[in-house]
C-alpha cells in the first residue's frame, strides 16, 4: 500500500502542461517536479490519493540524454519549468504537445518544426518584481505568494539586475517600507521595468500603495536617471487589496510618458498600461509566419480580431486593400489607434467590442473579410464568433493561439463547418517554458 514518506524508483515517460514529470504508479499518474521524460528517478512520495500520487525528487538514478546543467540559481522560482532540457529538445517538445493537441481531436495536417531562437536567453522585454518587507525583491515561488530573491534573471533584460538594486538602495536610504499583503501596510508593491528591444530605451514604473514624499520622490529621480537608456520613470498608485500588479493611476516622474520600440519596421508606443508582445524578436517570426499564411495579395479585407494594440493588423495592413481590428479592451483600441497614424496607415480601422459581438453586427452590415486572423485569448474563440466565421466564408482563417489545447478544440470545430485545416506551426515564444504558440492556417472548403 502506498503511503506519504514511502520512496520509490519510477521510469519518467511524459510531462504535464506544466512542466512536472509524470511516472505510472501502481496503476495511477505520479507527479514529480523536476524529472525529464526518459529518465529513472527515486522519488520521495508527498501525496497518495486513490487516482493520482504527488512525489518529489530524491536523485535521478538515469538522466537524460537531454538533460542539461541548471542554468539557474533560483530554482524555487518554477518561472522555466524546462530550463534543464537541451533547447532542441524543448522545440521537439513542442511540436510535439501541439500533435498530441491535435490528435486527441481526430485532426491530422502538415506540422512544421517549431521556430526557435537562436539566443533563447534576456529575451523578455517586460519584468515584474514583487516587493515584500524586507526589503525582499524577485518572483513568486510555484504556485505561491512566497518570494524568491533573484538578482539576475537569464529570460530578463540584463538592464533589470540594476534597476532592482538602485530600487532597494533607494528604500533602504529613504525608509521607504515594502507592502505587506496581510494588514495592508506600507508603500513600495511592485517594480516593473520595460525595454525597447530595438529602439535601447527603457521604462521604470514603481508601484506603490499610496505616493511617497516628494522629496523622497526626488531621490529616486536622482539615482535612476543616469541608468543606460532611461527613458521614462512612473509612479503607478495601486491602493487596492487585491493581487492586480498595476493601477489605474500613473505620474510621469521623469521623462516621457511612453517608450518606442519597432517590430518589423512598424512603430510602437508603450506605456505602463500598454499590451506589448513579451518577446519582440519571436513575435516578429510569428506575425510573419501569420503573414505568410495569409497569403495576400493586395485586394483583400482582412479582419484583425482579439487585436490587441493592432500589431498584426499592421503587418497585414502593408499587403492587403483593408483591414479591420477588433478588441474588447478600451485602452488597447486608444494604443492602436495612435499607432496607426504613428505609421501612417490609413487603410486600417479599429473597433471597440466583444469580437462575438462585433464580427455578427459587422456582418449583417454587408461587411465580409476575405481573410480572417484570430489571436484569442487562452479559452479560445467565442462560439458565437466561429458560427459567424462559418456563415461568413472567409478564403482563409489564419488562427494565432497560446493553447494547443483550446486551438485544436475550434479547429475541429471549424473543420466541420466548412474549413479545411492546411498546416499548423508552432513558435517558441517562451524558451524553456511549456508554453506553446502556434499558427494554424484554415481555407474554405
Amino acid at each position: 500500500m502506498l503511503k506519504p514518506g514511502q520512496q520509490v524508483t519510477v521510469s519518467v515517460h511524459s510531462l504535464t502542461d506544466k512542466g512536472d514529470g509524470i511516472a505510472t504508479l501502481g496503476g495511477r499518474p505520479l507527479y514529480v517536479e523536476g524529472v525529464l521524460p526518459g529518465e529513472q528517478a527515486e522519488v520521495r512520495l508527498t501525496l497518495v490519493k486513490p487516482n493520482f500520487c504527488h512525489g518529489r525528487l530524491v536523485r535521478l538514478v538515469q538522466a537524460a540524454a537531454c538533460r542539461r546543467e541548471d542554468f539557474c540559481p533560483y530554482t524555487a522560482c518554477g518561472g522555466c519549468q524546462v530550463r534543464v532540457m537541451d533547447y532542441q529538445a524543448q522545440l521537439e517538445l513542442k511540436r510535439q504537445l501541439l500533435l498530441d493537441a491535435l490528435k486527441a481531436q481526430g485532426l491530422d495536417c502538415p506540422v512544421a518544426q517549431t521556430l526557435g531562437m537562436d539566443d533563447p536567453f534576456h529575451y523578455r522585454n517586460k519584468a515584474q518584481y514583487a516587493v515584500q518587507p524586507g526589503p525582499f525583491i524577485g518572483f513568486y515561488a510555484k504556485h505561491s505568494h512566497q518570494l524568491v530573491e533573484v538578482e539576475q534573471c537569464r529570460v530578463q533584460a540584463p538592464e533589470t539586475a540594476e534597476v532592482v538594486r538602485r530600487v532597494r538602495d533607494w528604500m533602504r536610504g529613504t525608509a521607504q517600507p515594502a507592502y505587506n499583503e496581510a494588514t495592508g501596510e506600507g508603500v513600495v508593491r511592485h517594480i516593473m521595468v520595460r525595454n525597447g528591444v530595438n529602439s535601447g530605451e527603457l521604462m521604470v514604473v514603481l508601484v506603490v500603495a499610496t505616493a511617497p514624499a516628494d522629496d523622497a520622490l526626488a531621490l529616486l529621480v536622482a539615482g535612476l536617471e543616469s541608468l543606460p537608456g532611461l527613458a521614462s520613470l512612473v509612479l503607478n498608485i495601486n491602493g487596492d487589496g487585491g493581487n492586480r500588479v498595476l493601477g489605474p493611476d500613473n505620474r510621469l516622474l521623469w521623462g516621457k510618458e511612453a517608450i518606442s520600440d519597432s517590430l518589423d519596421g512598424l512603430e510602437f508606443a508603450i506605456s505602463p498600461l500598454s499590451f506589448y508582445q513579451v518577446n519582440p524578436r519571436q513575435t516578429e517570426v510569428l506575425y510573419r509566419e501569420a503573414l505568410r499564411q495569409a497569403d495576400l495579395k493586395g485586394h483583400e479585407t482582412v479582419f484583425d480580431l482579439y487585436c490587441g494594440i493592432g500589431t498584426i493588423a499592421f503587418f497585414m495592413a502593408r499587403q492587403a486593400h483593408r483591414v479591420i481590428g477588433v478588441e474588447l479592451v478600451p485602452e488597447a483600441i486608444a494604443d492602436a489607434r495612435a499607432n496607426a497614424g504613428r505609421n501612417g496607415l490609413a487603410n486600417v480601422e479599429f473597433h471597440l467590442g466583444a469580437a462575438e459581438t462585433v464580427v455578427p453586427g459587422l456582418y449583417r452590415q454587408g461587411l465580409r473579410a476575405d481573410a480572417v486572423v484570430v489571436d484569442p485569448p487562452r479559452k479560445g474563440c467565442d462560439r458565437a464568433l466561429l458560427e459567424t466565421l462559418a456563415e461568413m466564408k472567409p478564403e482563409r482563417l489564419v488562427y494565432v493561439s497560446c493553447n494547443p489545447k483550446s486551438l485544436a478544440r475550434d479547429l475541429a470545430w471549424l473543420s466541420k463547418h466548412g474549413f479545411g485545416l492546411a498546416q499548423a506551426t508552432p513558435v517558441d515564444m517562451f524558451p524553456h517554458t511549456m508554453h506553446v504558440e502556434t499558427v494554424a492556417l484554415l481555407r474554405r472548403r
